[in-house]
């Protein structure tokens, strides 16, 4: 593996760029399919997971983000648990799988989608993710040394997602009080409750929820806890 790629990554200031320059890589190594997924840290947010894929008949890619089969994708599911790289084929020997589980298999196989390599990737605050390599042929998968080589790059890459797309919030942009008023929020109490907890005015707490909104870029106040827990600015 040449360093020239990874200065290449770390260098990179555009997403779709990224993107590119990871699909020349690949695609220059005999991988001719691609599925990044990046997990937000909040399993429960409304855009937990973004999926980008290369190589991949556009009527599967549609399927799969239009039916959510990311919720039930076995093989991305093993790979978060799994410290080493595996076939997508061998999944049916490595994990106990659902009947919704098996029937996603199946469709994929008549999908036509072939075998591939199958990894994860870490980020810093639980932002991990998933990478799938596909190969046309099965003679054409990687050797032992070039997996090692591919989970440095889709590494380093995934890294460099990471900060060119930082979350939209970090624990210090919200004061003390906000905090404390966030946490509040998250457990349901309305206002006035909150007032009266930290025996200060309702147009104070009104004021402090307005500016947790701004903030968050969120409009209502379930959306606002959901922001808070993944961006960790809501602890015990």
């Amino acid at each position: 593996m040449s360093l020239d790629v990874l200065e290449a990554i770390r260098a990179e200031t555009d997403t779709g760029a990224l993107w590119r320059l990871m699909q020349r890589y690949f695609n220059d190594r005999g991988i001719t399919k691609i599925s990044y997924h990046h997990f937000a840290a909040n399993a429960q947010a409304e855009h937990a997971v973004n999926v980008n894929a290369s190589g991949f008949s556009n009527e599967w890619v549609c399927h799969y983000i239009e039916q959510k089969l990311y919720t039930i994708d076995p093989i991305t599911e093993f790979a978060q648990a799994s410290t080493t790289p595996f076939l997508w084929s061998d999944i049916r020997a490595l994990a106990r799988l659902t009947p919704e589980q098996a029937t996603y298999l199946n469709d994929m196989r008549e999908a036509g989608v072939g075998d591939g390599l199958a990894f994860q990737v870490f980020g810093p605050g639980l932002r991990n993710g998933y990478v799938g390599l596909g190969v046309d042929n099965p003679r054409d998968l990687p050797t032992e040394a070039e997996v090692l080589d591919f989970q440095v790059v889709a590494q380093v890459g995934h890294v460099r997602y990471c900060e060119l797309n930082p979350l939209p919030v970090s624990p210090g942009d919200l004061s003390p009080r906000e905090r404390q008023i966030l946490r509040w929020i998250a457990r349901g109490k309305s206002n006035s409750s909150i007032a009266d907890i930290l025996l200060v005015s309702p147009h104070t707490v009104d004021t402090l929820v307005r500016r947790i909104f701004g903030k968050l870029g969120v409009a209502d106040r379930t959306t606002a806890a959901i922001q808070g827990v993944g961006a960790g600015l809501i602890l015990p």
